[in-house]
């Protein structure tokens, strides 16, 4: 009865504060016409939605049995094979798109040498800095305190004579290659070994999953993010939040994860209660530490900031002075990246329109779709993180890396699979992912508008 009174309020209260939240941006709007209220009204409902959906599952199903599951049926052979394909696969994509880029480039240095001169117009140069010269309070240097540091520490160990681009290439290849046999050991837990298999195929092939290999943090972000998954799954929270510190330190979205945590823990919980409710109390100060320990990576990352510049929120004001980045509303950015895609079309400026409006568009939308589609199916705490994750990254008020951000939705593989069941359908789905993955790096390297 309880429960069933909470899924109704979930029902009734979410729709009615997204109508607030809506009609509220659209009265401070001072041009509230198409396209933008329009992308923006489709947003929040497909979000709306969704979230519904998985809030009402997730009371529903905390009085079901959430038992830890089975290990699963590969032996350790059958898991090595997996492993190996899978590296095999990834560096074969790795190779055939860095070899296309570089023949495309029409540089006359050396393979590792064009690269450089590429990746130098990321964020690739403030990771070396990073690395070579910690953080600095002043000139231009001092920006460098919005880029977390593990992933600079990372290239700091694999630098040698000197060459610190070279350690940033090695590990970003090596953390992106990591993230197979991750995503694997995860996707295994709820399905068989060829569609474990196939979903980190996708998970690899997601368009903005080609930063994977560029040397910036999304590799090692998303692989600690597999393992603090997979970690909570086999309830071993303290792991897990000795994962989600090291995602938090090396992007600031890894703190979310305690979302996820959280959800896996009240299973946890609640299994437990049924069993022995005396003895399950004694699991709530663990779980509580646990999740404090989560964000110890955030908290050492503020510390930083306080040492090196008197504050521990200064990255927040060197984002909004020099990346225009603060954090906005989700819908709001649907809006102005519709509206933005009107105004470079109608000024035929097919550059902003190819390699920036639509990637971010299609990508955003299509991650929202994509959730919203699976919300009766995909794991609750899956669902649940997703949409956070969602609606921070997708709410910066200037938007311009919506598919690298996206990338890192895991759940985005398996929720694609299920629309390609048969071996032909896989393939073709993959092979369509490569493609555009491929042109959205080859867009990148023709120095387009792809951050």
């Amino acid at each position: 009865m309880l429960m069933n009174k909470l899924v109704r309020a979930i029902r009734i209260g979410i729709p009615a504060l997204a109508v607030a939240m809506f009609c509220m941006w659209l009265r401070s709007r001072a041009n509230p016409l198409f396209p933008g209220p329009v992308f923006a009204l489709i947003s929040i409902c497909l979000f709306t939605l969704t979230l519904i959906s998985s809030l009402s599952r997730w009371a529903a199903s905390v009085v079901e049995d959430h038992a830890i599951l089975p290990e699963t049926a590969d032996t350790k052979r059958e898991r090595f094979s997996a492993w190996a394909v899978l590296l095999g696969f990834g560096v074969a994509v790795s190779t055939f798109e860095f070899v296309l880029v570089y023949l495309l480039s029409n540089s006359s240095n050396d393979f590792l040498h064009s690269f450089s001169e590429l990746y130098y117009r990321s964020d690739v140069a403030h990771y070396m800095g990073i690395a070579k010269d910690w953080y600095v309070p002043e000139g231009d240097e001092r920006l460098r305190l919005v880029f977390l540091p593990l992933y600079s520490l990372a290239i700091r160990l694999l630098t040698w004579q000197g060459n610190y681009f070279q350690g940033a290439f090695i590990a970003a290849q090596l953390f992106s290659l990591l993230c197979l046999p991750a995503a694997y050991e995860l996707f295994r837990l709820d399905m068989n070994r060829p569609a474990a298999m196939a979903c980190a195929r996708i998970l690899y092939l997601l368009p903005g999953a080609a930063f994977l290999r560029v040397p910036m943090s999304e590799g090692l972000f998303l692989f600690l993010t597999l393992l603090a998954v997979y970690a909570a799954r086999k309830r071993r929270f303290w792991l897990a939040g000795f994962l989600t510190a090291l995602s938090a330190f090396t992007r600031s979205l890894g703190v979310l994860l305690l979302s996820l945590l959280f959800i896996e823990m009240v299973f946890a919980f609640a299994d437990a209660w049924r069993k022995d409710r005396q003895t399950s109390l004694h699991l709530i100060p663990k779980y509580v530490g646990c999740l404090l320990f989560g964000c110890v990576g955030t908290l050492l990352y503020l510390a930083i900031n306080w040492q090196v510049s008197g504050s521990p929120f200064t990255f927040l004001i060197y984002q909004r002075e020099n990346w225009t980045q603060e954090l906005g509303l989700f819908f709001n950015t649907a809006a102005y990246q519709s509206e933005y895609a009107l105004s470079y079309f109608r000024d035929l400026d097919w550059e902003s329109v190819l390699s920036l409006s639509l990637p971010n568009m299609i990508c955003c939308f299509g991650a929202l779709g994509l959730l919203c589609a699976d919300r009766k199916r995909m794991r609750v705490s899956y669902l649940l993180w997703a949409l956070v994750y969602y609606a921070v990254s997708v709410g910066a008020t200037w938007l311009l890396s919506g598919p690298r951000y996206l990338a890192m939705l895991f759940p985005l593989a398996p929720a694609l699979k299920r629309y390609a069941q048969k071996p032909l359908h896989e393939a073709i789905l993959e092979l369509l992912l490569l493609l555009g993955q491929t042109v959205y790096l080859l867009m990148l390297a023709l120095d387009m508008f792809v951050y």
